[in-house]
């Protein structure tokens, strides 16, 4: 059974940290990008002087722990009118315990932080009702079928509410083949997590495939140099037994010192194999003959 980041099908609360908090407001939330440490400061600032309040009892909890949108709505409106107090001099909660920035709550940062702090509480409701369709399904093409339904990613537009749901299906995409490859590349052994990505195999853009885009037998974990070489078709892996293909763009560099160091020693090397999907045979033979790039 797949395990991931919020949790599994027994779960009944949402697992919420700081880090989490980071990560999506730059991933999934592009208008919050450059805002995501700044927001990550607002809530620590909150963490200060929320104690000193009598209001919304937070039973010891850090807001980064806070997963219930209930009590994040209270903290909102409780919030913005401590900020109106501050911003014309009256006392307030921000008089109490020992806030880092007086600035924060003063051009109501703390309130946004707070706003986001629910997107990513909701978010996390969302990974929980994911995780649930994977732990029920057995076909792959269910789960993709399913999981597109639920993140609601069936349009093609740019607009911001498509591109959201598109982010939170690859991040979730992401998640489950991690989770399949156990945080592994599956050609170097690499178990840092900023360093993985998921390689669809046939690519996202292809749009006579929609709906295989979140199935977990399209996904392989690769480091992040591998996952460009394989999206960009520079490498390829072998539908008979998983071993990996350079292209002959890839082999005209073999003289280059850092040839044999990156890539010589990746070919014909066959890929650790995950622990419940395989990379789909079928998925593997398209992807060689349509995105390899030489023989």
């Amino acid at each position: 059974m797949l395990r991931f980041v919020f949790g599994n099908k027994n779960d009944k609360s949402v697992i919420m940290t700081r880090q989490g908090f980071i990560d999506f407001n730059i991933r999934l939330s592009p208008e919050n990008s450059r805002k995501a440490s700044s927001y990550a400061m607002a809530i620590r600032i909150l963490d200060e002087v929320l104690p000193h309040q009598s209001v919304i009892d937070l039973h010891g909890q850090s807001l980064f722990e806070v997963s219930d949108v209930a009590t994040i709505d209270e903290l909102i409106e409780l919030v913005r009118i401590e900020q109106a107090k501050m911003r014309h001099g009256k006392k307030s909660i921000f008089d109490y315990g020992q806030p880092s920035q007086s600035s924060y709550p003063l051009k109501s940062f703390c309130s946004a932080a707070l706003k986001s702090l629910k997107q990513y509480a909701l978010y996390g409701q969302e990974v929980m009702e994911a995780d649930r369709i994977v732990a029920e399904e057995a076909d792959p093409k269910t789960i993709s079928k399913k999981l597109i339904t639920h993140f609601d990613i069936t349009k093609e537009g740019e607009d911001k509410e498509s591109q959201t749901k598109r982010r939170k299906g690859q991040d979730y995409f992401r998640r489950m083949i991690l989770a399949n490859y156990g945080g592994r590349c599956a050609l170097t052994g690499i178990d840092i997590p900023q360093l993985l990505l998921a390689s669809h195999i046939i690519p996202w853009s292809d749009k006579s495939h929609k709906q295989d885009r979140l199935n977990p037998e399209n996904g392989i974990c690769l480091s992040a140099l591998y996952d460009k070489a394989f999206d960009k078709g520079l490498i390829t892996f072998s539908p008979d037994d998983y071993s990996a293909v350079l292209s002959s763009a890839l082999r005209e560099n073999e003289t280059k010192d850092y040839y044999d160091k990156h890539f010589g020693c990746i070919d014909g090397q066959k890929l650790t194999m995950p622990t419940e999907y395989l990379p789909n045979r079928e998925f593997l033979a398209y992807h060689r003959e349509k995105v390899f790039v030489g023989v």
